[in-house]
């Protein structure tokens, strides 16, 4: 039986030592990262974008933007195909107090606010 001086332990701590290493600066510069985003121009657009007419709450509705309200199905249904008509994806959703939410892709928001408004 040949005599171990105890090397055959090195390998594993080592690359054990390195991950923990490796994980510490990718968790460091990703927190940096972060902090420094939330300063800028654009990320106060996502902001506004993200938060749409401020109407939901809680609610999320996954890409879509919230352009405009209405109190009744009818109501909400000619808003849709008023954008349908001028090549904007619209949906319909319910809020939670009754009200219909005509839903948009932030791309098209602007447009979807202006055609609405008239």
């Amino acid at each position: 039986m040949p005599d171990s001086t105890g090397w055959y332990l090195a390998g594993p701590l080592i690359a054990f030592a390195l991950c923990l290493l490796l994980g510490g600066v990718l968790r460091w510069a990703l927190r940096r990262d972060t902090d420094a985003r939330r300063d800028t121009v654009l990320h106060a657009l996502d902001r506004e974008l993200d938060e749409g007419l401020g109407l939901l709450g809680d609610q999320d509705f996954g890409l879509l933007t919230p352009v405009v309200t209405a109190d009744d199905g009818g109501t909400a249904e000619e808003f849709r195909r008023l954008l349908q008509n001028a090549g904007i994806r619209a949906t319909v959703a319910s809020a939670p107090d009754g009200r219909r939410l005509i839903l948009v892709f932030p791309e098209e928001l602007s447009r979807a606010r202006r055609l609405t408004a008239q």
